[in-house]
């Protein structure tokens, strides 16, 4: 049931307008930012010294803050891609389908959940053109675009699991969208808070808590277990809720 779930909603996905307005949308600003780094660096290493120029990073400098801004567009890309998974089925009454059929809860919610996975993937290959155009440079360590792709999948997977939970608490899409967009928010946030507060364990608390502290460990090819049981933990809390929502019928 899970995969019928999955494809019944791809279908959905890729047969509607939206979805490539949405790609081509991500697709164009992701390039234009590229291109505006590159062209920045070039401009900046041209007026350093030629002895000085090794110390300049090509790596930190555009590589790394491109992936940096694909995680950022991604906080506002992922609420539009989630804010129908659940709040159409309510609105249009589907749901109760589902609810009378043998379909489990936790197939409903892996079913939508994979669907939208799919659906950041696709989205992401968009962008794999242009890590192509740094072929001809002669980079240190290309581990981290490797990576940071997986970090990007991964916080991706944690936005969906965010955006999938606001559009089950109601049948209101831009509401469902406005609610996923505060909730990945926050915790986009977190390291902000922990920089905020004196005390250390606080600090220490808010800093793991914050899911772009991880994501910067992928991105620097600096990957440790506690990123692989934040991210794995994440998901699965947040799932959990939306389990515990959906066996809430009265609410709907």
């Amino acid at each position: 049931m899970i995969r019928a779930i999955l494809f019944k909603e791809l279908r959905v996905f890729f047969r509607s307008p939206l979805a490539y307005i949405i790609a081509g949308l991500f697709s164009l600003i992701v390039g234009w930012i590229f291109f505006n780094q590159l062209s920045y660096f070039v401009e900046n290493i041209q007026k350093i010294p030629v002895a000085m120029r090794n110390q300049y990073d090509f790596s930190n400098e555009v590589v790394i803050k491109f992936f940096g801004n694909i995680n950022f567009l991604l906080l506002f890309i992922t609420p539009l891609v989630t804010m129908k998974i659940f709040s159409e089925e309510f609105k249009e009454g589907t749901i109760d389908i589902y609810y009378t059929s043998a379909v489990s809860d936790y197939e409903l919610i892996l079913g939508k959940f994979l669907s939208v996975i799919v659906q950041g993937l696709f989205l992401l290959a968009t962008t794999f053109i242009f890590p192509f155009f740094l072929s001809n440079i002669q980079l240190s360590d290309v581990s981290f675009i490797f990576t940071g792709y997986i970090g990007l999948v991964l916080n991706f997977t944690c936005y969906a699991a965010l955006g999938c939970l606001a559009s089950s608490l109601t049948r209101h899409q831009i509401l469902s969208a406005l609610m996923a967009f505060i909730l990945i928010l926050f915790i986009w946030m977190m390291t902000m808070f922990a920089q905020m507060t004196s005390n250390y364990l606080f600090s220490e608390i808010l800093s793991f808590i914050s899911i772009n502290k991880h994501f910067e460990n992928f991105v620097k090819a600096n990957i440790f277990i506690s990123d692989i049981t934040y991210y794995m933990s994440f998901i699965t809390l947040i799932l959990l809720l939306i389990k515990k929502r959906l066996g809430m019928r009265q609410w709907i």
